[in-house]
């Protein structure tokens, strides 16, 4: 095998002193991303102070110091990020540093046209394979088009840097300077997730299908979500970056990437953010790919994989559906990123699921503020349009927009803030008239009881979820009510009822499921769903007996639903200290009436005027019911 490379590697090995010297004043100098910043790069680059006037230092994401943006080496470099990080916030906001808005699929393109011209590159790489071709290991991204865009190439060669596969190598030949300096690489720290982080993502993982392919961000979050997808099966992973989450549902057997529509069975990233042990996993490991951003988050390759989950973190979102992901109102915060590159994608891909995730509160200098808003704050971006938001995810639930009104968003919106900001919320929903001036909601200190779902199988076969209703569910209900037969609407009703105005209508779908509970049976997934019945009771004033009515759709009845959802509400109504249950059922529905003695209750009956009154005992938890009486 030829060595001529190691000799051109040998000639081209100089102190960092020295291959920064070769940098000019007024250049432009591209640095390497997150966990692959060049560290000794830029620490000498700094130390040449003067010898470097007017060097504009552009980046991603910074995860070390940037001593460049000091004030002291003011006339020596300014810092323009593509995406703002912890160490360029406060120089970006003082205006001691620049910020670029531009998707992060499209920063290699800007470099390789020339309309962001590169003078030089300070990169990292892992040591040269026996061909001579260095990684550039955990920072692929944008650094790979900026490498080879740039007219001088310095590089650290650096034996903690992790050799991974993919498009992700860059040749000595390529490289104008190499210093060897071995230093740990930067490590992203992993927080522990709060109660509501978890909360957040167990909601989360309920929208996850098995065989998945997800994109997920950076921070707590992602971690929280990974963390509750121990369950799933042969997940994939297509996403700008990832961190130890990934590598421990990896290890876990959750992550296969068996069902991908491109690159099945590799794990895709951009970047890596995480722990040493991390990066230990990625070196030489062939199930793990590296490719640049302009393919990772570039739309069309990510609409490719079918039931892309997309999960994208937010700062505000405002009652109409815009999503605020980059500032905090004037104050800049982070950047576009792959956030719009992914929301796009997971919409464009077959079953994707494009998810905006995050607490409903926040803090700010007044105290606790809702997140959603009833308008953006002054000088917020939208990242994501109105025309682009599908899921939004808080603690409270899930809201599903795409599709639907002013109105609908709305409501779904509220319907998930924190319980304290809901009226507020409605109130200004009103007074900018994007819901009914009549509009009403459950009281704001009665939460969703989400731990009443339940997922039962039909005999048909059909899988159904028994939930408690919803405020928003006021157009699935009046779909549901327009799609019964007049016999129907007879014997749920007592009599023929042509409408169900919105008057009407909310008010079934308002309950405060204390002394009112009603559970809809909904089949198909989030944001596709329909209601197929609802049944529901009303307490008397002491809350120990309830009234009780049910109704099927038509095409689902006689497939066990309607035996469900009285079960299912006798043992919540027997939970909240409900002894007895009351029903005023036409004589002729001989079906309500055959679910309630074959229930196993104790039933009594009687008969008046073609209206059959039942009342039944509902037992104490471990007690058994007795027969029918009359």
């Amino acid at each position: 095998m030829s060595t001529d490379w190691r000799d051109r590697y040998a000639a081209k090995m100089v102190p960092a002193a020295e291959a920064i010297r070769q940098i000019g004043r007024g250049s432009r100098v591209f640095v390497g991303s997150a966990c692959g910043e060049p560290q000794h790069l830029v620490r000498t680059m700094v130390e040449a102070g003067a010898g470097l006037a007017d060097t504009e230092v552009i980046h991603v994401l910074t995860l070390g110091v940037a001593p460049y943006t000091d004030p002291r080496y003011a006339p020596n470099f300014r810092a323009n990020a593509f995406f703002i990080g912890n160490s360029v916030r406060g120089p970006v906001n003082e205006c001691r540093a620049d910020y670029t808005p531009i998707f992060l699929s499209q920063v290699p393109g800007m470099f390789k046209s020339r309309r962001i011209d590169i003078d030089a590159a300070l990169i990292m790489v892992s040591p040269p394979d026996d061909h001579g071709n260095c990684s550039l290991g955990v920072s692929v991204d944008i650094t790979k088009a900026g490498a080879e865009s740039a007219k001088l190439v310095i590089a650290q060669v650096n034996k903690h840097m992790p050799r991974t596969m993919g498009d992700c190598f860059i040749h000595v030949d390529q490289i104008e300077f190499l210093v060897e300096h071995d230093e740990p690489l930067l490590e992203w720290p992993v927080a522990q997730p709060d109660d509501i982080t978890e909360e957040i993502a167990d909601n989360i993982a309920r929208l996850v299908p098995d065989g998945a392919t997800l994109q997920l961000g950076i921070g707590r979050m992602p971690d929280a979500v990974l963390s509750h997808l121990t369950d799933k099966h042969d997940l994939g992973i297509h996403t700008e970056m990832f961190s130890d989450g990934v590598l421990k549902l990896i290890k876990n057997g959750n992550i296969t990437g068996k069902y991908k529509t491109i690159h099945r069975g590799k794990t895709v990233g951009s970047f890596a953010a995480g722990s040493r042990e991390l990066f230990e996993f990625l070196h030489n490991n062939p199930q793990i790919e590296m490719h640049p951003s302009d393919y990772t988050n570039h739309p069309f390759i990510i609409s490719q994989h079918d039931n892309m989950v997309a999960i994208n973190a937010a700062l505000e979102i405002d009652l109409t559906g815009q999503v605020c992901a980059d500032s905090l109102g004037q104050m800049l915060y982070s950047g576009i990123g792959g956030h719009a590159d992914f929301i796009r994608g997971a919409a464009l891909a077959k079953n994707g699921k494009p998810i905006i995730a995050m607490p409903s509160t926040a803090r700010s200098a007044e105290g606790i503020c809702s997140r959603i808003v009833p308008c953006l704050q002054e000088g917020a971006g939208v990242v994501t349009t109105r025309g682009d938001i599908h899921y939004v995810v808080t603690e409270y639930g899930v809201a599903y927009l795409h599709g639907k009104t002013m109105r609908e968003r709305a409501m779904a919106l509220i319907n998930i803030a924190h319980p304290d900001f809901r009226a507020e919320l409605l109130h200004a929903a009103k007074r900018r008239r994007l819901v009914y001036p009549n509009q009403i909601m459950p009281p704001a200190r009665q939460e969703y009881p989400d731990h009443l779902e339940k997922t039962y199988t039909l005999r048909n076969g059909q899988e159904v979820l028994l939930r408690p209703i919803k405020p928003d569910d006021e157009s699935l209900m009046k779909e549901m009510f327009y799609s019964f037969s007049e016999q129907t609407v007879y014997l749920r009703y007592h009599g023929s009822l042509k409408s169900m105005p919105h008057n009407k209508m909310q008010v079934f779908c308002n309950v405060d499921y204390d002394t009112e509970m009603a559970l809809v049976a909904v089949v198909g997934p989030p944001g596709h769903e329909d209601i197929i019945a609802v049944g529901r009771y009303m307490t008397d004033a002491a809350k120990t007996s309830a009234e009780f009515a049910f109704v099927v759709q038509d095409n689902w009845q006689r497939q066990g639903l309607g035996t469900l959802l009285f079960n299912r509400l006798a043992e919540i109504a027997r939970d909240a200290g409900i002894r007895k249950f009351g029903a005023d059922v036409l004589a002729e529905n001989s079906g309500m009436l055959k679910i309630f003695h074959r229930s196993g209750l104790v039933v009594h009956t009687s008969t008046e005027g073609g209206v059959v009154r039942v009342e039944m005992a509902i037992p104490e938890a471990g007690k058994d019911a007795r027969r029918d009486g009359k």
